[in-house]
């Protein structure tokens, strides 16, 4: 299971040569926590920064999201888990925590996306292994959660056969990426975030 995998009847999003960085706009850097796993009692290491994305940028999550009538103020925010294993290898091991990362994310992501829905906001997040949204209907595109961290933060890629592979700048490979988006401020994100530190 790779972190992103196209779908061939489904167009993605978000060129590396394009210049959409100079437009977005950072709000919040490259920003650590520590999250646990109720069930589990692993604790995971989670990057994460905000963006208020540019004009382009929310014309083409327009194709992703549909439904959502205003992207003007999307917060789009990239989140990163720290793995053990380079994920460029193969194998059990790797798969399974490939596994593990995607269910750690998911599980975040969606307390995260329905404690900012409670308070009238709407936010998604995007399936790492596919691209299509959790909460919403599927649009002509999908989202490429490591081109989106390639245009908002600038960090390289590696190039693996038919994929890419992020290359985090302290973790390198042996990282698992995933994306939220929300129409909610970046304080109110900020503070469900820090609700949501245990999951």
């Amino acid at each position: 299971m790779e972190p992103l995998a196209s779908t061939p009847n489904k167009q993605t999003i978000v060129s590396s040569t394009s210049k959409l960085n100079k437009r977005s706009v950072t709000i919040l850097p490259p920003t650590q926590v520590t999250t646990i796993d109720k069930k589990t009692k692993k604790t995971f290491i989670l990057e994460y920064s905000v963006h208020l994305a540019s004009n382009r940028f929310n014309r083409e999550l327009k194709c992703v999201f549909p439904q959502v009538e205003n992207f003007e103020k999307c917060l789009v925010i990239p989140t990163f888990l720290k793995c053990e294993h380079d994920l460029v290898g193969i194998g059990a091991a790797i798969d399974l925590e490939k596994d593990e990362k995607l269910e750690v994310f998911v599980e975040w992501g969606k307390e995260i996306c329905h404690k900012l829905r409670n308070r009238g906001y709407w936010a998604d997040l995007t399936d790492p292994c596919s691209g299509y949204p959790v909460f919403s209907e599927p649009g002509p595109a999908i989202y490429p959660d490591v081109q989106g961290a390639v245009e908002l933060l600038k960090y390289d890629l590696h190039n693996a056969g038919c994929c890419h592979i992020l290359l985090h700048p302290k973790w390198g490979s042996k990282v698992y990426p995933g994306t939220l988006f929300t129409t909610a401020n970046d304080l109110v994100l900020k503070q469900v975030i820090s609700e949501c530190i245990v999951i």
